[in-house]
């Protein structure tokens, strides 16, 4: 049988938890060098799937005028190679790279500082260790830094004025969400979620589990922000039949404005003479059923079914194998985890997404045709990278969002972690799982 593989990861910074949030820090720091000293503060993200920002500020030292330096993030182990192996799996190194002046003059060279973050064996979490720049011979140097995890109560004009400006989409979304007001139509909106989990399996029930419940738990809260019905439908354990999906499937009868959240967490297959390109679910509930046949559904089958209902927003969903089913993979995985900061939602990115008057249908899946989905005890990691997707799309820090950008970035991000993922227990195959969309407007 086609079983989601678990994992043995080569470099892993996506913190792979139920609930995933970002990791929010200010740094205060400092280096003397050449008689010199320099000073600097640091405002860090750091999502859960290893993405994330940077913004630095310090005086220039002619004009005594600020700069705010604006760079991307990318991590690595200490020593790790280029092709993302070996290295010190007890130190992560995050650096900066692309910088942008948002405050000062445009031709301002500035050389990204790097900061490494030791694993606390106590906690399991990564802790901010030193920060460390080049002299003039390009020789490290230690700087001398405090730090702060902060929380949305820290986050005060003061504070977030001392990196941001006003015309910064950041500034706008965090400052002006006190004055959205919630249209009496919009809480009349239901949001139904059909989540469907093969958690009795022996070999993936576990991470079954786990995508069921981070799946629910992130569509309840969802729908709790923005004051719109929740109308759930989980379907597992005993429950997992085909046709208690079948049955669940033509119970929803929603209004135009409403939405519709399918989501599959189990094994998948694909005909390798068949057309379709998405995967089909295997629904069997007893171990002398059938493969196939009358135990099966399609998952575009079922996305073509749910969107003739006619609500606002169809997002279907499939976290399972799209290969023949002979293959399977059973292997293990290590995680790398920061603290993270308590930072809510935006309600604007919240309405883009969820309640734009365009009705939007979306089909995604785990894995392209003739691949296998990954996973391990954590949950899937297509499911993962989609969470962390759909929760950056509604944070704070996000402008401009669009479906089109959130399901491209769970793409890439599912690859990336394939990519740097061992898929034998003797270290010789990179996974490769790349999950394949269509996103239809009308």
């Amino acid at each position: 049988m086609c079983s989601r593989i678990v994992l043995i990861t080569i470099l892993t910074f996506f913190r792979i938890a139920c609930y995933a949030q970002s990791s929010v820090y200010e740094f205060e720091y400092y280096f003397d060098v050449n008689n010199t000293r320099e000073n600097y503060n640091a405002f860090m993200v750091r999502n859960g799937d290893g993405t994330g920002f940077m913004r630095v500020r310090f005086i220039d030292e002619a004009t005594k005028a600020p700069i705010i330096i604006d760079l991307m993030m990318e991590e690595h182990y200490m020593g790790e190679e280029d092709d993302g192996t070996g290295g010190d799996s007890s130190i992560l190194v995050f650096e900066g790279y692309d910088p942008q002046v948002i405050v000062g003059p445009k031709d301002e060279k500035y050389d990204p500082d790097i900061f490494l973050f030791s694993k606390n064996e106590a906690s399991g979490y990564y802790e901010p260790e030193a920060v460390i720049s080049k002299d003039d011979d390009g020789k490290d140097v230690e700087g001398v830094f405090k730090m702060n995890l902060l929380n949305e109560s820290d986050l005060t004009k003061a504070l977030v004025s001392k990196y941001f400006t006003p015309e910064d989409g950041f500034f706008e979304n965090f400052f002006e969400e006190a004055t959205v007001r919630i249209p009496p139509a919009q809480k009349n909106t239901k949001l139904f979620l059909l989540l469907v989990a093969n958690t009795d399996d022996i070999s993936i029930g576990p991470t079954c589990v786990v995508d069921k419940d981070a799946t629910y738990k992130t569509f309840s809260q969802l729908a709790e922000f923005m004051q719109i019905q929740f109308v759930p439908k989980v379907i597992f354990g005993k429950d997992f039949t085909k046709v208690n999906v079948d049955n669940a499937i033509n119970a929803i009868q929603p209004n135009p404005s409403d939405i519709i959240v399918f989501y599959y967490s189990g094994h998948g297959f694909a005909y390798t003479t068949d057309n379709h390109q998405f995967p089909f679910l295997d629904l069997r509930d007893k171990a002398f059923q059938n493969f196939g046949g009358e135990f099966t559904l399609n998952i575009e089958d079922i996305y073509k079914r749910i969107q003739s209902k006619g609500a606002r927003l169809n997002l279907v969903l499939s976290d399972c194998c799209n290969a023949d089913p002979s293959q399977s993979n059973t292997i293990s995985t290590d995680v790398a985890t920061t603290r993270t900061s308590s930072i809510g939602w935006n309600m604007e990115n919240c309405k883009t997404l969820f309640m734009n008057t365009q009705p939007v249908s979306i089909l995604m899946t785990a894995a392209s045709k003739g691949e296998l989905s990954a996973g391990n005890g954590t949950g899937g990691i297509f499911t993962f990278n989609f969470r962390e997707s759909l929760e950056k799309s509604i944070g704070h820090f996000a402008n401009k969002v669009s479906w089109q950008q959130l399901l491209t970035a769970a793409q890439q991000q599912t690859v990336t972690k394939a990519q740097r993922t061992w898929c034998d227990k003797e270290k010789k195959i990179v996974c490769k799982q790349k999950p394949s969309y269509k996103l239809e407007q009308r």
